[in-house]
C-alpha cells in the first residue's frame, strides 16, 4: 500500500505540472484504475481488486525508482492518512481529471499530451472507466460521488473531442432514468453531468464548438424531450419527496438555458433547444406550483433572459451582438413564448405570483434575539416579471398584422387586457417606482 501511495502521489505531482511521463502508458492503469465492484459498487484498494481482477493482466506495476519532483506545497495527505480506499479512489479521481483537464489545455506541451491522451484511452477501452464512475454515482459518499461526475463530464467531453465513440453505458444510463421523471439522485447525475459537458463546449476555445455539440445532442434530443414533458406534467402536491423534484427542476433549468443558448449563438435547430417555445404553457405552470418562492423567482428570470437573448450570456462572453444576423425560426419561437407568457397573464398569472412583504435576512434565516424585524417586498421577482411582460408585449406589438391591433384601442383587446392587468398588479403593490 505504502509504494501504491507513493507511485500515485508522485504521478499526480507530474501530472499537475504538466511533465512527460518515463514509463509507458500501460504501465499507469493499475495505479489510475478504480476499483469498483459491479455488484454493488462498493469500494476497495486497487491493490485489493488487481488480486481478482487483474487490472493488466500483462502488464507490471512500475517501480518507484522515479526522482521526486519540486512542485509548490500541494495538499497531499502522507501514507498513514491515505490508507483508506476512499482516499486512494478520491487521489485517482483527482489524477484523472487533471490528467483529462491538461489534454485538453492548449498550452500543455505536445509530447505530454499524448502521453496523457494515451492512458486516457486506454483507461476507456480496456479498464471501462466510464461504467465503473458511472457506478459510484450511487455511492453514499457525495464527495466521491460528486468527483466521480465531474470525471465522467470529462471524459465524456474528451470522447467528442477526440472524435470517439461516446459512452454506450453512460448513454443507456441517462435514457434509463431521463425517461421519466423520477425523485432519484440518478437523474440529478444525468443532469448534472450533461450540463459540465455543454459548459465544456462553450469553454472551449476550438473551432468545431457546434460539430462537437450536434454529435452530443444527437443522442438526446429524444429522451430531453420525454424528460421535460414528465417533469412538468406531474402534480408537485402529490410528491413524496418534494427537496428532490425542486433540485432536479433547477438542474433542468440550467440544463434548459444552456440548450436555448447554444441554439442562438452556435445555429443549431434540435427539438430540445426548441422544447420551450414549443411547449411554454408547461414551464409557465410552475408559477402556480405550491413550492417555494425561490423556485418561481428562478423560472420568471429565466423566461426574462429567453425573451431578451441574454440565455448563457455569462459562458458566452456577452449577450448576443447587435449585428448579428436575425434568425427567422428564432424569431417564431420568441413570438410563440410572448404569446403564452400574455396569455397567462390574462388568464390571471400574476395573481399567483407572492412579492408581498416578508423578512429580509442576512446570511441566515433566523432573527437574532433584539434586533429588529426587517421587511420587504421581493422587488427581484417583480422586476424580473415586469420585464418578461413587457418584452411579451413588444414582440407581440412587433409581430401584429394591422395598425388597428398594433394600437390596441378596444377594452376587448387582447394586448390591452394585459396591460391593464399588469398595471393594477403594479398599482396594488405600490412600489411601481421601484421597476
Amino acid at each position: 500500500m505504502k509504494v501504491f501511495c507513493e507511485v500515485l502521489e508522485e504521478l499526480y505531482k507530474k501530472v499537475l505540472l504538466g511533465a512527460t511521463l518515463e514509463n509507458d502508458s500501460h504501465d499507469y492503469i493499475f495505479y489510475l484504475n478504480p476499483a469498483v465492484s459491479d455488484q454493488d459498487c462498493s469500494t476497495a484498494t486497487s491493490l485489493e481488486w488487481a488480486n481478482t481482477c487483474r487490472i493488466q493482466g500483462r502488464h507490471q506495476p512500475i517501480s518507484v525508482g522515479v526522482a521526486p519532483i519540486a512542485v509548490a506545497p500541494v495538499c497531499l495527505k502522507t501514507n498513514s492518512q491515505m490508507s483508506g480506499s476512499r482516499e486512494v479512489m478520491l487521489l485517482q479521481l483527482t489524477v484523472i481529471k487533471v490528467m483529462t483537464t491538461r489534454i485538453l489545455s492548449v498550452k500543455t506541451e505536445f509530447h505530454a499530451k499524448e502521453q496523457y491522451r494515451d492512458v486516457i484511452k486506454i483507461l476507456l477501452e480496456s479498464a471501462k472507466v466510464d461504467s465503473k464512475l458511472i457506478c459510484m454515482f450511487q455511492n453514499s459518499d457525495k464527495l466521491l460521488s460528486h468527483m466521480a461526475a465531474q470525471c465522467l463530464a470529462l471524459l465524456l467531453y474528451f470522447q467528442l473531442r477526440e472524435k470517439i465513440t461516446l459512452s454506450n453505458s453512460w448513454i443507456a444510463f441517462c435514457q434509463k432514468n431521463l425517461s421519466e421523471c423520477s425523485e432519484s439522485n440518478k437523474a440529478i447525475y444525468c443532469l448534472w453531468t450533461l450540463t459540465a459537458i455543454i459548459k465544456e463546449i462553450f469553454k472551449d476555445s476550438c473551432s468545431q464548438k457546434t460539430e462537437i455539440l450536434k454529435q452530443f445532442l444527437t443522442h438526446f434530443d429524444t429522451i430531453f424531450e420525454v424528460f421535460y414533458n414528465s417533469l412538468f406534467s406531474q402534480h408537485f402536491e402529490n410528491c413524496r419527496d418534494t427537496s428532490k423534484i425542486v433540485n432536479i427542476l433547477m438542474c433542468f433549468l440550467e440544463l434548459l438555458e444552456l440548450l436555448i443558448a447554444s441554439r442562438i449563438h452556435l445555429k443549431l435547430h434540435f427539438t430540445c433547444q426548441r422544447i420551450l417555445f414549443l411547449k411554454p404553457s408547461c414551464m409557465l405552470e410552475v408559477i402556480t406550483w405550491p413550492i417555494q418562492a425561490f423556485v418561481k423567482r428562478k423560472v420568471i428570470i429565466f423566461l426574462k433572459k429567453c425573451l431578451l437573448c441574454k440565455v448563457g450570456e455569462d459562458l458566452c462572453r456577452g449577450s448576443v451582438p447587435a449585428l448579428m444576423p436575425p434568425d427567422h425560426h428564432v424569431a417564431v419561437d420568441m413570438l410563440a413564448l410572448a404569446n403564452a407568457v400574455l396569455q397567462a397573464v390574462n388568464s390571471g398569472l400574476l395573481k399567483t405570483l407572492s412579492v408581498y412583504e416578508k423578512h429580509s435576512f442576512f446570511g441566515g434565516d433566523e432573527v437574532q434575539p433584539g434586533c429588529e424585524h426587517i421587511t420587504s417586498p421581493d422587488h427581484v421577482i417583480l422586476r424580473a416579471a415586469s420585464l418578461v411582460i413587457m418584452k411579451s408585449l413588444e414582440i407581440k406589438f412587433q409581430n401584429c398584422s394591422s395598425a388597428s391591433e398594433m394600437k390596441g384601442n378596444s377594452p376587448d383587446s387582447f394586448c390591452m387586457q394585459c396591460v391593464i392587468i399588469y398595471l393594477t398588479v403594479i398599482h396594488n403593490y405600490q412600489i411601481s417606482g421601484l421597476v
